[in-house]
């Protein structure tokens, strides 16, 4: 396949954030990145840093719903998500860094390589938390 036919991460990110928005599960990218020219891109990165941005800081941050026994939300539990294109995408050291920082925290994350991915992961995820945030999720039960 093509280079120029694999969606960029962008696309990925808005289908992803589609798909987030139509379950009503809360979510946020975080704008980590910068695709300006150089100098904008300089500028912008030395203010981010100044402001406590850390590079390789995964793309979103998401609250699974925990409902209690009768279906009202009880808590949230915190996913991690870095989203990569389908191909042609690595995983920077940094990013694998925070991963495992994620992962020695005890929040549930994965790299995921496009949208559809990161679906099946989150789906994945609710279903590690409980059987009733899963079927929330995914619109069995309301």
């Amino acid at each position: 396949m093509p280079k120029a036919s694999v969606p960029l991460e962008d696309v990925e990110c808005q289908n992803f954030h589609i798909w987030l928005d139509a379950r009503n599960i809360h979510h946020t990218h975080i704008p980590n990145e910068s695709r300006s020219s150089k100098k904008d891109a300089y500028i912008r990165g030395r203010k981010l840093k100044s402001l406590g941005v850390s590079k390789g800081y995964w793309d979103y941050d998401i609250y699974l719903p925990v409902y209690d026994c009768e279906n009202r939300v009880a808590q949230y539990v915190l996913v991690k998500i870095e989203m990569k294109r389908v191909k042609y995408s690595t995983t920077s050291e940094d990013q694998k860094k925070w991963g495992r920082i994620y992962k020695k925290a005890g929040i549930p994350c994965a790299i995921c390589k496009g949208a559809e991915e990161a679906e099946k992961m989150v789906l994945k995820m609710a279903g590690d938390i409980s059987e009733k945030t899963l079927e929330n999720i995914r619109g069995d039960v309301f």
